[in-house]
């Protein structure tokens, strides 16, 4: 794995208290110590750092209505702005000039300004990671890599909503859109 740092930007995907906390696999896994790694390196390496979140209105206006994986946002009353559960995980939090950008459909491109700032910080290269591998993660590569960017999945920092549905994603479809690595990987690259 080969990339320039200065022209790669690390991005999250729905690190999110809500999501952290249900989804298995997750919790007591290393996965957030390895997303932490990850962004430390980003960081001192000169990437650009992203973090996207999802996270909508109470009266959920701004989300689809008529859509299995949005109504069982709203019946959850999960991801709610401002609660506890929509903010980024305390591993993954932003310093101070870091872009978070707050999506309200799976395709974070669709519904925030990802597009406009990855051209702002010129990059070529997206490493990206996050909640739920066969949701966001797949949705930001399928668009990414459309569009001309050079996608790296980080393997050990993904869940889906369960096991099959992300070792799928994973395995089947993911590899046919970007560059499936792992945390080592990723830091070596970025230089430790």
């Amino acid at each position: 794995m080969e990339l320039d740092p200065k022209r790669t930007a690390v991005i999250t995907l729905d690190v999110q208290n809500d999501l952290v906390n249900n989804t298995k696999g997750v919790l007591g896994s290393g996965m957030l110590d390895r997303m932490a790694a990850i962004l430390d390196a980003g960081r001192k390496a000169g990437s650009e750092i992203i973090h996207v979140t999802a996270s909508v209105r109470e009266d959920f206006k701004d989300i689809p209505k008529d859509n299995p994986l949005w109504i069982m946002v709203r019946s959850q009353k999960s991801m709610v702005i401002g609660t506890e559960g929509a903010q980024l995980h305390e591993s993954v939090a932003a310093l101070p000039g870091e872009l978070v950008l707050n999506k309200t459909c799976v395709d974070p491109f669709l519904t925030t300004n990802l597009g406009q700032a990855l051209i702002n910080a010129d990059v070529n290269t997206l490493v990206i990671f996050g909640l739920w591998t066969n949701y966001v993660v797949e949705a930001t590569a399928r668009h990414a890599s459309d569009i001309g960017y050079r996608v790296f999945i980080v393997s050990d920092c993904c869940a889906g909503n369960d096991e099959d549905n992300h070792k799928w994603a994973m395995e089947k479809m993911l590899p046919t859109l970007s560059y499936i690595t792992t945390t080592d990987d990723v830091l070596e690259a970025l230089g430790r």
